[in-house]
């Protein structure tokens, strides 16, 4: 590859010339220069912020390389001077990510001011067509699903992800440019771009499992979308820059979505993703809402105590949303006005992927995908009824009703200040009001019919008296059995179980009771839900423990005196 700094721009556009904005830095860039050159059509000319390449993959005659500065339009326009095509690759980073620091100001400079600056040059050059390719996330607000939209649907009024934002302005200008010195421009918006040897998804993807967080899948994991694969993407270039020329007045100042017109399962591409590279597929569902009050929490207590600061991508609210809400697009607008059909298919573009990575593949076989038709072991602890579907977060309504609920009553006896008495009584005083004025108010007003209490609701039935009875019956009698098996002296594990529970309990008396409480609220919500998600590998440390103290029980009963061992 030959590497120019600056020269005296030909006289006219070279109609076979083209410039690849970002052309090294991005992995779109890399593809689509790969593909003009080995086309043979082009004399291809690889603009990029990044220094000249000493070995590249991309060496040939016919290639070009312009060390340029987006914030110095002179260098952008020794670069594009004498091309009749620029292809702008969008260079923001492809994942949602807390954006700290002077990042936000320095990736605006780099997408927004670049474009606009490219745009510039392209016009003072007198280039003839301009192809952006940007995302389709420019109209994703970042929380609310989009399913089948097309071209028609128009930008969100507030980005979740600040990055989509940066897109949609460099979209803007481009696409406000046409028209304007001679210059045709028109912008591609691409689905997340998968492929061969791409340096963020799979290694992203691998990198998470092997920490085990690709263990949980955020949301329900039914939630659609539009990947598309490398090669498509640029041939869509390809194409848009053919239709531009031939058909201007119908592709010109116009945005299409680009994907592999096949809208998919996220979860179940990134599960084929890692189960063909031997990583067990993620499994553990954890709710939307659970998932944000954990990294609320998590920002907080980073804030207050100035450690665990939210570095990882995977703790931010706009990725939790990205991979839980759906997003497919239209392409018909694509394959109708710029001829541009998939050329590779969805499960070929997998293949091809998973090959490319194959020194990041595990050792070991597939894993298996738990089956969830199966009831779990905390939803039958539970009962399998309505407290399993409140404390394992599957009625989301009723859950959240119960927390709240929770915290006040919480907050009213434990936080307030208030004895147990003044805040009993002061409830009891508001329910009796509550039901007094339900009481007296009329079955109708205001044209809507008012539901009265009726009796029964403050019956107890004799079945439900009785099984209660029961119940504490049948504590009764097994703390009364285990009294006896201590007396006999001839059970040291019914001994040790005893001493412990009775140990721990007194650690628990010298904790003030709120605390006490406020821990069992906070266990009540997430100990079973954590359980289920997590049953085998709970279990497998429950057996451990339990071989770690049989283990450790021998030595103990060795240290008693020899009477105590001699008389059991």
């Amino acid at each position: 590859m030959a590497i120019v700094d600056s020269g005296s721009p030909p006289i006219g556009p070279d109609p076979t010339a083209c410039t690849v904005m970002f052309g090294k830095s991005t992995y779109l860039g890399r593809s689509l220069v790969s593909a003009l050159i080995k086309s043979g059509g082009w004399a291809v000319r690889v603009a990029d912020t990044l220094p000249p390449p000493s070995l590249g993959p991309i060496q040939s005659d016919l290639a070009a390389y312009f060390h340029v500065d987006v914030a110095d339009r002179s260098s952008l326009s020794s670069a594009v001077a004498g091309s009749a095509v620029v292809f702008l690759v969008d260079p923001l980073p492809p994942f949602p990510s807390p954006l700290v620091g002077g990042d936000f100001p320095r990736l605006h400079a780099l997408a927004v001011v670049g474009a606009k600056n490219v745009v510039a040059a392209c016009r003072e050059a007198g280039v003839l067509r301009l192809v952006y390719t940007g995302s389709a996330d420019v109209v994703f607000d970042g929380k609310n699903d989009i399913r089948d939209a097309d071209e028609s649907l128009p930008y969100p009024h507030r980005y979740e992800d600040p990055l989509n934002e940066l897109r949609m302005q460099v979209e803007v200008l481009v696409l406000s440019a046409n028209g304007k010195d001679g210059l045709l421009t028109c912008a591609l918006r691409s689905g997340n771009i998968f492929g061969p040897g791409d340096p963020h998804l799979v290694p992203f993807l691998v990198q998470e499992a092997r920490s085990k967080r690709a263990k949980f899948v955020i949301g329900s994991g039914k939630n659609m979308c539009d990947l598309v694969y490398v090669e498509n993407v640029v041939h869509a270039n390809v194409s848009a820059e053919h239709a531009l020329s031939v058909a201007p007045a119908s592709v010109a100042g116009k945005p299409f979505f680009i994907t592999n017109d096949k809208p998919v399962k996220l979860w179940e591409f990134i599960s084929n993703i890692l189960e063909n590279l031997g990583y067990r597929r993620p499994s553990i569902h954890l709710p939307i809402n659970l998932a944000m009050i954990v990294i609320l929490l998590a920002k907080l207590a980073g804030d207050k105590l100035k450690v665990c600061r939210l570095s990882n991508s995977v703790f931010s609210p706009s990725t939790v949303y990205s991979l839980s809400c759906s997003r497919t697009f239209d392409c018909s607008k694509a394959k109708t006005l710029l001829g541009y059909s998939p050329i590779v298919s969805f499960q070929e573009g997998i293949e091809l992927t998973v090959e490319s990575f194959s020194q990041l593949a595990k050792g070991s076989g597939h894993a298996l995908e738990r089956d969830w038709t199966i009831t779990s072991k905390a939803d039958r602890m539970l009962g399998s009824g309505v407290v399993a579907d409140i404390l394992l977060w599957r009625d989301e309504k009723k859950t959240f009703a119960l927390v709240l609920s929770s915290f006040v009553l919480f907050y009213w006896f434990f936080l307030s200040g208030r004895t147990f008495v003044t805040s009993g009584a002061k409830i009891l005083m508001v329910i009796c009001l509550s039901l007094f004025i339900q009481g007296i108010l009329p079955t109708k007003m205001f044209g809507s019919n008012i539901e009265k209490i009726p009796p029964s609701c403050f019956e107890i039935s004799e079945s439900t008296m009785r099984d209660a009875f029961f119940a504490l019956a049948s504590l009764w009698n097994e703390g009364i059995s285990t009294m006896k098996l201590l007396a006999q002296g001839d059970d040291w594990s019914i001994f040790f179980k005893a001493a412990g529970c009775l140990y721990l309990v007194k650690l628990l008396l010298h904790i003030p009771i709120s605390v006490l409480v406020g821990l069992g609220l906070a266990s009540l919500f997430t100990v079973f839900i954590v359980y289920e998600q997590c049953e085998e590998e709970v279990d497998d440390l429950k057996k451990a423990a339990v071989v770690g103290l049989e283990k450790l029980k021998e030595p103990l009963i060795a240290r008693l005196p020899k009477f105590l061992i001699n008389n059991s």
